[in-house]
């Protein structure tokens, strides 16, 4: 491998160099009457600056080639491990030992600005054009000028130690604080509203899904999408990462797809979730020190520190294919997602790679010079190789020699090829003995691999890779739950590899075992990560509210992707369940006269729905149309309240007529002189004679309750 070191004195040379040619080009500018600018490497679109500790610099390659195209000497670098922190044209470069930050200029490959934020751990979080200090272990948050590396406003003081903060589309400041169990927003120097995430001491840590905020709580096994007022989908991960411990599940701090891979490394177990859908896709993944998991299109991709390679998994193909090699040595590698590509780098070596959606990948040269910089680039250090393809040339010069010195031998070997051709003629029986050794059948296959669970809604999906070696017959699978539909029975030896299991309970998990089938037996793969027949539910349908006196009732319809073993959280005013378990409730205890809104949410034991289903009722009693009674004597007089008190209005002695009935309500207690009847509802009514309150004596209403349907009380 081609290192190369830079001394200060080394540096120094380079400045004077780079100064004179600096000089010249002024001058070639002022003579052609153009600025130093245009003498610069204009760097690609689309691309990423990569961290060089070793020679104290920072480069900047094209995704497309993995040509560097700029690079940047950091003087004050001292071999220390170096954060490259990117968000557009906006650059800031980090000593993680000292917290001394650099601002890089791309226009003019050059450090701008230098700063310290304090003492090493320090974070910088950059997105949707702001920046922002985190120091976890103070607990403090400060606003940064991208541009310039001054603080800017007040410090926000939370309580340490902070996880790993993110900024969302938004440009919201997200920071997780596990003692609080909450996860607090940030805008600039104010302090946002604190969603709770767990219970306090919960690990949390925090990802950056396609501009959204997902936490994950290894305590919970849960994963949530969180909104700017709470929780908009839980999904509920396997058992198996309740194990993890503080600080135990790995998670990409950005990605850009809607599926989230999750690793609990100490269990080799990698989840995916899909924050659509809720579902979840579960393998276990071998290896040795394990990276935080990233997702590039339909692949997975970790980084093993103890091999210095990628493992890659297919999430279409469910199944792992070829490790991609990185440096093939221990050390730590970086591993990203920027502008649709993954990155790979080695702070300290030369090597670094970029990858495609496609998986097609590209080595990036860290110490080639950029391009416009040097008239001949440093190639990669592939040269190795080029003494052992010299070594094969000189072959075909001494096979130029023989034929020269013996050339009458050449001919007579040809005539012995003919009896040569007999004597392969010969063999034949000792390929009629090859049959004969056939104890392959009783070989023992190799275990199936890569065993890899899905969860549905109703059922459960098992893809596996199959045995290597041996005569299997077919597979089987083990750990269905009685009573399940496994479809096929038994899979044959040439495939398809896959099983689907309908049934089961939303509230078990299920670990699964392939078994392939021999002569002899059967040899069984390892133990799938644990799932459920079910996924988190959406959102509830046709939620509707009918309101009735002091009271509504509510109905709605179960999830598409989601049934049986549903259960809801229902949210508003009234006496009602908190969590419903039918279709449909009661709601009671309400004021007339005003309207009110409740929310819906579905949940089971994959998780929750990712929204709320709305519906609100108008409590306003509905009117109806009565006609006065007992009006043959005298006058009836309408009331102005409910009380044979006053006057708003008179019915003349034997008049009768259509009223409007707005309501009911109880008063004082009135007896007619003619009837001997008595009362003390009251109607409120509307008519041609005036409006008011007249007793339910004097009113052709239905009798027998209070309110009496269809009438409700007035409040």
């Amino acid at each position: 491998m081609a290192i190369r070191w830079r001394s200060a004195a080394g540096r120094r040379a380079t400045g004077i160099v780079a100064a004179v040619l600096v000089a010249v080009l002024v001058g070639v500018g002022l003579f052609l009457g153009t600025g130093v600018s245009s003498a610069r490497p204009k760097l690609a679109d689309v691309g990423a600056w990569l961290a060089s500790a070793l020679n104290g610099e920072v480069v900047h390659a094209n995704g497309l080639s993995g040509q560097v195209d700029g690079r940047v000497d950091l003087a004050s670098a001292g071999g220390q491990a170096l954060k490259v922190v990117q968000d557009g044209d906006n650059v800031l470069v980090m000593d993680e030992s000292t917290g001394k930050v650099s601002r890089i200029d791309p226009t003019q490959l050059e450090v701008a600005q230098t700063g310290t934020l304090g003492a090493g751990g320090m974070q910088i979080v950059m997105g949707a054009g702001k920046a922002y200090g985190v120091d976890p272990r103070a607990g403090t948050v400060q606003q940064l000028d991208p541009l310039t590396v001054d603080t800017i406003g007040s410090v926000i003081t939370l309580k340490p130690p902070l996880g790993q903060a993110g900024i969302d589309k938004n440009g919201t400041l997200w920071v997780p604080v596990p003692e609080a169990g909450t996860l607090v927003q940030v805008n600039g120097a104010q302090q946002g509203k604190a969603v709770t995430v767990g219970e306090k001491g919960d690990p949390l840590t925090l990802t950056i899904a396609s501009g959204v905020p997902l936490v994950t709580n290894s305590a919970a096994a849960t994963a949530m999408v969180i909104g700017s007022t709470g929780t908009r989908l839980q999904v509920s991960l396997p058992s198996t990462v309740t194990d993890a411990g503080s600080g135990g599940l790995l998670v990409p701090a950005v990605a850009e797809s809607q599926v989230v891979p999750i690793l609990a490394p100490k269990q080799h177990a990698l989840v995916m979730v899909d924050t659509a859908s809720g579902a979840l896709q579960t393998v276990s993944v071998k290896g040795g020190k394990l990276g935080a998991p990233q997702a590039l299109g339909r692949r997975i991709y970790i980084a093993d520190e103890s091999t210095g390679k990628l493992i890659v998994y297919d999430t279409v193909a469910r199944q792992f294919e070829a490790d991609k090699v990185v440096t093939g040595k221990p050390g730590p590698l970086e591993v990203f997602v920027k502008d649709g590509l993954l990155w790979v780098n080695d702070q300290f070596s030369e090597t670094a790679l970029v990858i495609e959606q496609d998986g097609k990948g590209h080595r990036v040269g860290k110490y080639d010079e950029a391009l416009g910089q040097k008239d001949t680039p440093t190639p990669l250090p592939i040269p190795s190789v080029v003494p052992t393809v010299g070594q094969p040339t000189i072959v075909p010069t001494q096979t130029g020699k023989q034929p020269t010195g013996t050339p009458t031998s050449v001919p007579t070997q040809t005539r012995t090829a003919a009896p040569t051709v007999t004597v392969t003629a010969t063999p034949t029986p000792t390929a009629t003995a090859t049959p004969t050794p056939t104890p392959t059948p009783k070989v023992t296959p190799d275990p199936p691999g890569s065993v890899t669970a899905n969860s549905g809604p109703g059922w459960m999906e098992i893809v596996f890779a199959p045995s290597g070696k041996g005569d299997v017959t077919g597979y089987t699978l083990k750990g269905a739950p009685g009573g399940a539909d496994v479809s096929p029975s038994r899979v044959q030896s040439d495939g398809p590899y896959q099983f689907k299991v309908t049934g089961g309970s939303c509230d078990q998990e299920y670990t699964f075992r392939v078994a392939a089938q021999y002569d002899g037996g059967e040899v069984e793969s390892a133990p799938s990560i644990p799932v459920r027949p079910c996924v988190a539910p959406g959102r509830p349908a046709d939620f509707a509210a009918k309101g009735k006196n002091h009271g509504a009732d509510l109905t709605w319809s179960a999830p598409e992707n989601a049934k049986n073993g549903t259960t809801y959280t229902l949210e508003g005013p009234g006496e009602h369940p908190a969590n419903p378990t039918g279709t449909g409730v009661e709601v009671t205890g309400l004021k007339n006269g005003q309207s009110y809104t409740w929310t819906l949410r579905a949940k089971n034991e994959a998780g929750e729905s990712e929204e709320n289903a709305e519906a609100t009722a108008d409590l306003r009693p509905p009117s109806a149309q009565f006609k006065n009674a007992n009006n043959n004597d005298t006058n009836t007089n309408i009331r102005p309240g409910p009380s044979a008190d006053g006057e708003a209005g008179k019915i003349p002695q034997g008049e009768y007529i259509t009223m409007t009935v707005l309501c009911q309500q109880k008063g004082s207690s009135y007896t007619d002189p003619t009837t001997g009847q008595s009362s003390d509802v009251w109607n409120k009514v509307e008519s041609s004679r005036g409006n008011g309150w007249l007793n339910d004596v004097l009113m052709d209403t239905p009798k027998g309750g209070f309110p009496a349907a269809p009438l409700w009380e007035c409040e």
